[in-house]
């Protein structure tokens, strides 16, 4: 469900506000809880745009139609625990003492920060940040926080002279996979392997093209269902829940490790200035 609000947000953050299916976003954003309760005709009227435009659109947000999106948001409606799923905390723990709840955080994120010294393996990272030193089309491919780290990941790399693509949109990951040849990489980011349920078809797409493949995950390297080329293990986790830590931790010594690699001229330079 989380996905939906995701996908909103950055639709909203990114499309203009001329575009027919901006004032759809803006809509449903603004009076989600109607959506389960209302027919395809009534959202319609309200957008002021055809029922094939609300269908198309619900198809950009990665739903089968209108009705698929509607049986979401009537399940989230009836879940009265929408929230304990983000952290690894009690509710009541955070109602009652919000120190207690920062200190058990806060423990379980150090914890699986000081296992990614065993977990991640330098060797296999090295031919990774090679391929995507050598290659020239590389694409990222993931979902919420994992395509956000992605971008972080894309940033630092344009910093360092590498274009990199990291579609935000579903449709446009999904389109880009049909792409892929056998001298492209793509690079999968799904913190609790997860990608497989949002992103089977783009999956399978990436399966048929050749393709180089990556996998960087908690999870385990079959977690795709598909065969991958490179898998990058970023932390044994307990809670599940402290994950995109470890995520963030490994995409920013990945990008240094890049420059370190790739620019030993300025890595020589930066060291005299230091003696």
């Amino acid at each position: 469900m989380k996905n939906l609000f995701y996908r909103l947000i950055i639709f909203l953050d990114t499309a203009s506000e001329e575009d027919t299916n901006y004032n759809i976003a803006l809509f449903m954003a603004n009076n989600f809880y109607r959506i389960s309760s209302m027919r395809i005709n009534e959202l319609a009227d309200a957008c002021f745009v055809s029922p094939a435009t609300i269908s198309r659109f619900c198809k950009s947000l990665g739903y089968e139609n209108f009705a698929h999106l509607k049986q979401e948001c009537h399940s989230f409606h009836s879940n009265d625990k929408k929230f304990n799923n983000l952290i690894n905390v009690s509710l009541n723990t955070m109602a009652k003492d919000p120190r207690e709840a920062s200190h058990i955080y806060v423990g379980q994120i150090i914890e699986t920060l000081e296992t990614m010294e065993e977990t991640l393996d330098w060797h296999v990272i090295d031919q990774v940040l090679k391929l995507i030193h050598d290659h020239q089309n590389i694409v990222f491919f993931g979902t919420q926080f994992s395509n956000s780290a992605a971008v972080h990941l894309q940033t630092d790399l344009l910093m360092l002279e590498k274009f990199t693509v990291a579609y935000m949109d579903s449709e446009r990951q999904k389109e880009s996979a049909k792409e892929m040849g056998k001298d492209d990489i793509a690079i999968i980011i799904s913190v609790n392997g997860n990608y497989l349920y949002s992103g089977y078809k783009t999956l399978q797409y990436l399966k048929k093209s050749g393709c180089k493949i990556v996998l960087i995950t908690c999870s385990d390297r079959d977690c795709l269902h598909i065969p991958v080329d490179y898998y990058i293990k970023l932390s044994n986790l307990k809670d599940g829940k402290s994950g995109k830590h470890a995520l963030l931790t490994a995409i920013e010594l990945m990008s240094l490790r890049y420059y370190t690699l790739y620019y030993p001229s300025s890595l020589n330079d930066l060291m005299g200035h230091m003696y």
